[in-house]
């Protein structure tokens, strides 16, 4: 990564999942990482953690820390933690794989985001409360409008389906698993609440998958496996893809 100095904090946290997982850590940059505005992404090699930094995102230094260490703990919970990952047929398309992509990191998140807070990190950058602010209020003017304002981040209407639900799903998990500032879970709650009255089609499938979520350990790699395969049949995604681990 051009240009820049980890802190201490971050150096340490990633030596440790280098020396925990034995693989190192690489960095590449490209601007382009499907959904529109991530700052970083993870992407899987069988010889080392790759993280993909978006270089004209620009964002505080304790945000793009904050990234590096949730997308190397992807990494991490894949190679230490025995978590599984997605290995398509041939011949499926790019949009089918970012769909299926979306359905894992929905759940992987929710584990990664609690591991760098147990860490000393961030669970959610500067930029969190006030999108989910304005979810809220986008959400009190109907499903249309939410819609519309999911458009913007991709142009896949399924994908765009996919990510209102993710997002509910995240702020859900945040609430359900995390200990929260008062003021932070309030906002949180604000928006479940929103997302549950006024997106009532989409919040059917978040439903769904709550369920599946309450049902299992996803903190444990066999049970996050078992979730993510339920999800995705949910969804009839689950034909062109087999769930592996490393």
């Amino acid at each position: 990564m051009s240009g820049y100095k980890f802190s201490q904090k971050l150096t340490k946290y990633l030596n440790k999942i280098k020396n925990e997982t034995g693989r190192k850590i690489k960095f590449l940059e490209r601007s382009d990482l499907g959904i529109k505005g991530t700052t970083a992404a993870y992407r899987y090699n069988p010889q080392y953690i790759l993280i993909i930094i978006n270089p004209e995102n620009h964002r505080s230094k304790g945000d793009i820390e904050r990234s590096v260490a949730h997308e190397a703990t992807h990494g991490y919970i894949l190679h230490k933690l025995g978590f599984c990952l997605a290995e398509f047929h041939e011949n499926m398309d790019d949009k089918y794989k970012m769909d299926v992509q979306l359905v894992f990191t929905m759940i992987e998140d929710i584990v990664v985001n609690k591991i760098i807070q147990n860490n000393g990190f961030p669970p959610f950058g500067h930029e969190y409360l006030p999108m989910v602010n304005k979810e809220i209020e986008i959400a009190h003017e109907g499903e249309e409008k939410g819609e519309i304002f999911y458009h913007k981040f991709t142009d896949d209407p399924h994908l765009e389906a996919l990510l209102m639900i993710s997002r509910y799903i995240i702020a859900w998990g945040f609430l359900r698993y995390y200990k929260l500032q008062l003021s932070d879970a309030e906002i949180i709650n604000k928006f479940t609440s929103a997302f549950k009255r006024f997106y009532p089609d989409y919040y059917q499938f978040a439903a769904k998958i709550e369920e599946i979520i309450e049902k299992k350990d996803i903190f444990k790699g066999n049970d996050e496996c078992k979730a993510i395969l339920e999800i995705l049949q949910f969804f009839k995604l689950s034909e062109g893809v087999e769930l592996v681990r490393d």
